[in-house]
């Protein structure tokens, strides 16, 4: 199933120093995707959820390096992988 949601209404959102990836999720999704525009740069975030939990980050690459607290902004015109697994 597709859905067509605000970034923001699955807890991806642009924050003061970063953006802001703190899923929100119901417990019976097993993951999400998400491309978002921020700073003219891409982000395609891409959320799993093998525990099937509400909300909770286990950890969040950037480009496939592990990193912690909010996604820095990224050189613009760049397309970025953010992979989040929630547990």
């Amino acid at each position: 199933m597709r859905l067509c949601l605000p970034s923001a209404r699955v807890g991806i959102r642009a924050g003061f120093n970063g953006l802001v990836v703190d899923p929100c999720i119901p417990g019976n999704w097993q993951g999400f995707e998400v491309r978002r525009q921020w700073r003219d740069a891409t982000y395609n975030v891409t959320v799993k959820n093998p525990k099937g939990v509400q909300k909770g980050v286990k950890s969040i690459q950037l480009n496939g390096k592990p990193i912690s607290g909010s996604v820095p902004p990224q050189p613009a015109n760049s397309v970025n992988e953010i992979i989040v697994e929630m547990g």
